[in-house]
């Protein structure tokens, strides 16, 4: 909360125009502005930011509310308050229908399907050409992406920037708001052994956090068409919530005709993780 806090402006903060005699603290959204517009004891509140004093569902919506949160980092208030966050959906796994199959086979540019851990579970065949790795069975796309000396990343251009924030910024939410969903805390705990990730995901002072920064547009290596960039698109079936259909769409190439025959083989899967620091071993 204090990093939401730090990088709120307090002109854009709604109802401070009753507050004239903090204007001359800089903008900044102090720990009194924001009891006072939540109508609590300044002490309460500090014990609110330090995690010591017990937080309403009232609260948390006009913590939401103030803090203009996003719905990944207001899941995660809910989450942190001990309450479940409103129109939350349990986690499901189900396999790929055969009309969402055929749905995937019609689409003109790279996709595929995955389920709410990124591990793929079906791919078209410009999306074997695109990204050769995801012909690996059980190909997970975080863990692909930002694992060290992987296929994947080093399709990635720019990783640091373009790339990197983002799988993090959604792995951080689901650090925190799918805290019961094993699988997903299992691939969280893998990708933060890389000592890059861990500075990535620690060093964010806004701690950011994101459930889908899909329609971004990123620099890429493809096989066939070199450096490119795509804008990274996702679609949700209302009747299958687990399942994701992600589409790299071209934004400065015409995606070219594919050659005869199967796709190239993928590289041997990345070396494992290394131990966990925080558990002093490996995972079993």
């Amino acid at each position: 909360m204090r990093t939401w806090r730090a990088r709120r402006n307090l002109a854009d903060v709604p109802g401070t125009d009753d507050l004239p005699r903090h204007r001359h603290r800089r903008g900044r959204l102090t720990q009194s502005i924001m009891a006072e517009l939540l109508g609590v004891d300044e002490r309460h509140y500090r014990r609110l930011e330090h995690g010591e004093g017990r937080i309403s569902t009232d609260l948390v919506e006009d913590c939401v509310r103030i803090l203009d949160l996003n719905p990944a980092e207001a899941s995660a208030l809910y989450v942190w308050s001990g309450h479940r966050p409103p129109g939350a959906v349990a986690p499901e796994h189900p396999d790929v229908p055969d009309d969402l199959l055929e749905l995937l086979h019609r689409v003109g540019h790279g996709a595929y399907w995955s389920d709410d851990t990124y591990t793929v579970l079906a791919y078209n065949r410009r999306a074997a050409w695109h990204w050769p790795w995801m012909q690996r069975p059980g190909a997970n796309v975080m863990e692909e992406l930002l694992a060290p000396h992987s296929q994947g990343r080093a399709q990635c251009r720019q990783w640091e920037i373009h790339w990197a924030p983002y799988m993090v910024a959604e792995l951080r939410r689901s650090a925190v708001v799918d805290v019961e969903h094993d699988r997903i805390q299992r691939v969280v705990r893998r990708v933060r052994r890389s000592a890059e990730v861990r500075r990535i995901w620690d060093g964010d002072e806004r701690a950011e956090m994101s459930l889908h920064p899909y329609g971004t547009v990123r620099p890429m290596v493809l096989p066939l068409a070199g450096r490119v960039h795509l804008s990274v698109e996702a679609l949700a079936p209302l009747a299958h919530p687990g399942l994701r259909m992600i589409v790299g769409i071209p934004v400065d190439f015409t995606e070219p005709d594919l050659p005869v025959g199967p796709p190239p083989p993928p590289w041997p899967a990345p070396p494992p993780w290394p131990a966990d620091p925080e558990a002093g071993g490996a995972e079993p």
